[in-house]
């Protein structure tokens, strides 16, 4: 525990959802020189996995994975099935951003599995959101709708309030493809405007796909229009703006 009354792992992902990289990357050198010296595994472990976060929010995927394979080489040598969860989730990550959907179709699956083994609901949500883009990439749209859709539920139903944003930019992602673009606009806004109200940016393979949307939208509406929409939807609760996709 922290002076401050924050453990690392806390600290190091309070600044990492607010883009402070140079934080995270110092706080969790020191952890990894503690956890090393202390004979800590999941000390370790949770040090490398922040570390290759940090390399993930820089564009250097390879050195991600790097750091990446290292966690789940602890936790392997562990013994303790529960470390294995935070590699899993990031090299799939890794795999996805790389381009490599084939293998990140395994990987999410094997994180899948392990998170629904230690009993985490949240983290079993967390991939279904991220296997939607992978399926939407493979051209398997109506899987990416089902898992959007099933996430947007559970984490509604739950007040998973960190996971807002990302379930508001899902449901613009399924209504652009459905060719609804003013409404895909207003939705992006409101997820914007969450993460704005949660002092958040997206993390970093969401926010390739947001840019990528944010794009198509400008090319199919026009940039007049679509500053319209997209200003129009960041100032509505995103809850209100999901809502009314069942109106």
């Amino acid at each position: 525990m922290s002076v401050h009354g924050m453990s690392f792992h806390e600290q190091a992902r309070d600044a990492f959802r607010r883009g402070d990289t140079a934080v995270v990357e110092r706080l969790s050198r020191h952890e990894l020189d503690r956890a090393r010296e202390a004979g800590d595994a999941a000390g370790q472990v949770d040090a490398l996995c922040m570390l290759a976060r940090v390399q993930v929010r820089g564009g250097d995927l390879a050195e991600a994975g790097r750091w990446a394979a290292q966690a789940r080489e602890v936790a392997d040598g562990s013994g303790d099935k529960r470390l294995g969860s935070g590699p899993a989730h990031i090299l799939a990550g890794v795999a996805t951003m790389s381009g490599e959907l084939e293998t990140a179709r395994v990987l999410i699956g094997e994180s899948v599995t392990l998170h629904q083994e230690l009993g985490d609901a949240r983290m079993v949500a967390v991939e279904h959101h991220n296997l939607g883009y992978v399926e939407l990439r493979l051209g398997r749209p109506d899987r990416a709708r089902e898992l959007f859709a099933e996430v947007r539920a559970r984490a509604l139903a739950e007040d998973w309030s960190d996971m807002l944003p990302y379930v508001t930019a899902d449901a613009a992602v399924i209504a652009d493809a459905d060719g609804d673009h003013a409404r895909s606009a207003r939705l992006l806004g409101a997820a914007a405007g969450a993460y704005r109200a949660a002092g958040q940016i997206p993390d970093p393979d969401d926010a390739v796909e947001q840019d990528a949307l944010r794009e198509r939208l400008i090319g199919a509406l026009g940039a007049d229009v679509f500053d319209v929409e997209y200003t129009a939807g960041a100032a509505q609760d995103a809850r209100r703006a999901l809502a009314l996709l069942a109106v």
